[in-house]
């Protein structure tokens, strides 16, 4: 019986292309927050290619239905082999216009979200004696962006999580690994003004794929690293030299 993932946000972009790659080797449940049909679509075909993956739709944000999806699963098929947190929110504004109400959003969905659905599936993780963690973060928890002070704070936030929840998970065979993409190929930044000004900042002159997230995430899925945890994996195209 093959070992199952757990995807958050998985039916756009980063999501999308980690289902597809993490399914070649994965039982794989992905969830979604409104995209029902997109959702419907992706299963549909990636099953009648014979791969298992369901879908279900559930507001990462929402701490009451994480709980009861995370107790639904866990009845259902046991623990997760591995939690990819991939759902999030980006919200650009100038620290002086911002409310507390705003970052207490962005924090609500980049940090607290993740945090509750580790907790949620860990203590059976740790019964199993091994387990991965992986939180798609952002390049923005370590580089500053104007306009961008709560969501890189909610996001650097997840660098703290990390490094102690590896601590504590470690003697379980678990991993806990942070990967922060910087500017990758989405429905978001298609329209971006500055695209072209942003790829001459970037040493490699493009901005990354999804597929390219997935891979890494795939390496960290595999045997191959099971001696790295509590890492932060910057995958920028060197943006951050």
């Amino acid at each position: 019986m093959k070992k199952w993932v757990f995807i958050t946000g998985g039916t756009r972009g980063i999501g999308a292309a980690l289902v597809h790659r993490i399914a070649k080797d994965y039982k794989v449940i992905f969830t979604y927050k409104n995209s029902t049909d997109i959702a419907k679509n992706i299963v549909d075909n990636m099953t009648i290619s014979g791969w298992d993956v369901s879908s279900y739709q559930c507001d990462s944000s929402n701490q009451q239905e994480v709980f009861l999806l995370c107790q639904l699963l866990i009845k259902k098929h046991g623990a997760p082999f591995a939690i990819i947190n991939n759902s999030g929110i980006s919200q650009d504004e100038l620290f002086i216009n911002s409310s507390e109400e705003s970052i207490l959003n962005l924090f609500k969905n980049n940090t607290f979200s993740t945090m509750n659905i580790i907790r949620y599936f860990l203590p059976y993780m740790m019964q199993n004696l091994e387990g991965r963690i992986i939180n798609i973060s952002s390049i923005a928890s370590l580089k500053g962006n104007i306009g961008q002070v709560g969501y890189s704070s909610s996001k650097s936030a997840l660098n703290g999580v990390i490094k102690s929840l590896a601590l504590e998970t470690a003697r379980f065979n678990i991993t806990v690994n942070n990967i922060l993409p910087g500017f990758i190929e989405s429905d978001m930044t298609e329209n971006l003004a500055s695209k072209s000004l942003l790829k001459k900042k970037i040493p490699l002159r493009r901005f990354g794929k999804p597929e390219e997230i997935a891979s890494i995430t795939s390496f960290l899925l595999s045997p191959d690293s099971s001696y790295l945890t509590g890492q932060n994996l910057v995958v920028d195209g060197g943006l951050s030299c």
